[in-house]
């Protein structure tokens, strides 16, 4: 195949196919080996706290289910009641964020009379971050609640199910249609 060159071409070819492999292999090692590092990137903090909030998500969702759980089975007649709660959305949090806007505005005229009108908008956003280098949160949105299902041995007891029912509305701000109890 390399009939045709002189030994220095050889080594060069030599050189650079061997540099290839070692890179290959390389790559192959790093993508096989688990990444547990949250990787941190000023321009990009949210993708590197994502684990973390899945986590306080899901621990975030349990403690509600738990505390209407906890209220709901004080009510007279409801006895043993277990809950589960959808949520539609997660929570949102909003950052801080430094914002530039330049408007540039450019009138150009032909020869034939003939005007044209460029305007050019142009926005920088960043975030802000404080000393520890997490981002300042302005807002946060609470999770939206999709629905929520009761089951309850006192369900059986219309009066007691009706009581449920208006509790899990007040408690969730949530319309009617999206809460069902169940009698154990």
């Amino acid at each position: 195949m390399f009939k045709n060159l002189n030994e220095k071409d050889k080594k060069k070819i030599y050189s650079l196919l061997s540099l290839g492999i070692i890179c290959v292999l390389a790559l192959i090692i790093i993508s096989c080996i688990p990444d547990n590092k949250n990787i941190s990137d000023n321009n990009d903090t949210s993708q590197a706290q994502e684990p973390n909030t899945q986590e306080v998500k899901s621990s975030e969702e349990e403690d509600l289910e738990k505390k209407l759980q906890k209220i709901l089975s004080k009510i007279s007649g409801a006895g043993d009641v277990d809950v589960m709660i959808t949520f539609e959305s997660s929570e949102e949090q909003e950052p801080a964020y430094n914002s530039n806007t330049t408007t540039e505005t450019t009138q150009e005229k032909d020869s034939q009379g003939g005007e044209r009108t460029v305007t050019t908008e142009s926005e920088n956003k960043t975030i802000i971050t404080s000393s520890s280098n997490t981002p300042i949160i302005l807002k946060t949105n609470e999770a939206k609640v999709k629905g929520v299902i009761v089951v309850s041995s006192g369900a059986t007891d219309s009066k007691v199910k009706e009581t449920l029912y208006s509790a899990v509305q007040t408690a969730l701000q949530i319309q009617g249609h999206q809460v069902e109890i169940y009698s154990k």
